[in-house]
Parts: structure tokens; sequence; C-alpha cells
């Protein structure tokens, strides 16, 4: 027997990324799932109730597939821990283009569907832990709270993932590297750079051209 649930899921995630949650026609979503357009008000209660579950269903691939690699990074050190997590963010998430349209259409809609993460997704409490573990260390600078350095990194990490296009366009308009592995790997850098703050007061400032 066809799971019309899990079809409308797939049909719906497709349709939303495709024209919003405003724009996607329920015809064209039920066509898509090859399913009777009731099995959407017996399974989701409304329009609105799909997209709200296809957004949670797209989220907690997400968070399912990061939980693994934070784990793993939690038992290293941690500048190269804080690494893991971030590359391993931007690679999950640039692994579902449907969640970076669902995030882009959430965005522009004023976050309407997709609440704040909270209790152990709000972020998992393991990245905490190895950001102020680099703290004490003095890996990373202590004058920047773990909720402004986490913060400041998924929007680069997401918004890189929304402009991929755009952003690659003018990379190679530059003549740099435009692969995606070698981009991931300079935002990151960029990222762990700003944790660990500016050089030692000592060291020589770069000069003005003459």
């Amino acid at each position: 027997m066809r799971d019309s649930r899990s079809a409308l899921l797939a049909a719906a995630a497709e349709e939303f990324a495709r024209s919003g949650p405003k724009g996607a026609r329920i015809q064209a979503i039920v066509q898509r799932a090859g399913v009777n357009e009731r099995m959407i008000y017996h399974h989701f209660g409304s329009k609105d109730g799909l997209y709200a579950a296809v957004l949670d269903a797209q989220t907690h691939g997400l968070v399912e597939a990061w939980r693994e690699i934070v784990d793993e990074a939690a038992t290293m050190d941690p500048y190269q821990g804080m690494r893991k997590v971030l590359a391993g963010f931007a690679e999950t998430f640039a692994a579902r283009p449907l969640l970076v349209a669902l995030t882009l259409h959430e965005a522009l809609g004023g976050w309407r569907a997709l609440p704040l993460p909270s209790g152990e997704t709000a972020p998992f409490p393991q990245i905490r832990r190895l950001y102020e573990r680099g703290q004490r260390q003095g890996v990373f600078r202590a004058d920047c709270p773990f909720e402004i350095a986490h913060g400041v990194a998924m929007s680069a990490l997401v918004g890189g993932s929304v402009l991929a296009s755009r952003g690659t366009e003018l990379i190679k308009a530059a003549g740099l590297d435009a692969r995606e592995g070698a981009l991931r790997e300079q935002i990151v850098g960029q990222l762990l750079d700003g944790m660990t703050g500016p050089p030692p007061s000592g060291s020589a400032e770069p000069q003005e051209p003459g």
C-alpha cells in the first residue's frame, strides 16, 4: 500500500521549495504525490499544517546528520573540533537543496513556521562545551560569548549555501578556486580566525603601501 503521508511530504517539499508556502498550489502537490487531495487534510489538517510538517521533516534530517558529527567533534581538541562542527554543518546543509530553498522562503516570510531552536538543538550543548573549553585553554577569544560566535557562524554558513551560486560566479570571476570543498574550507577558516581573535598586541601591523 502506498504511504500517502510520505508521498505528500516529498511532493510538498519540492513544491514549497520551488514556490514558497504562499505560491505552492495544492493541486500541484497532490498531482506530484499521486494521491487524492483529501489526504492532505486527513494527515495534516491544512496546507499550513503540511508546510509545517515539511519543515519539521527536513530540519530533523539535518539535525540527525549533524548530531553524529558534533558527537565526534566534542572529543577532539577545541580548534579541530570546532572546524569539524562548522564544516560538517556546511556540508550537511548544502547537501539538502530543498532545505536551503525552504530556509530562504522562511526568511522572506518572517519565519512564520520554523521556530527558534530549543532544548538540545539550540544548539547542541556539546558545541557550547567545546567552545568554552577552547576559551579556557586560550584557543578562542575570551571576550566573545558563545551565543555571538555560534550565531555569526550559523548565519555565515546558512547564507553561504543560500548564495552559493552567485558567490561561485564571483569567485570564478576573480580567478580563485571555486570548487565547493575549497570554498567551504575558506569560509570555515575565516570563521575560526574570528573565534581565535585578533593577533597579539605585539604582532607587527601590516604597513600601508608607500
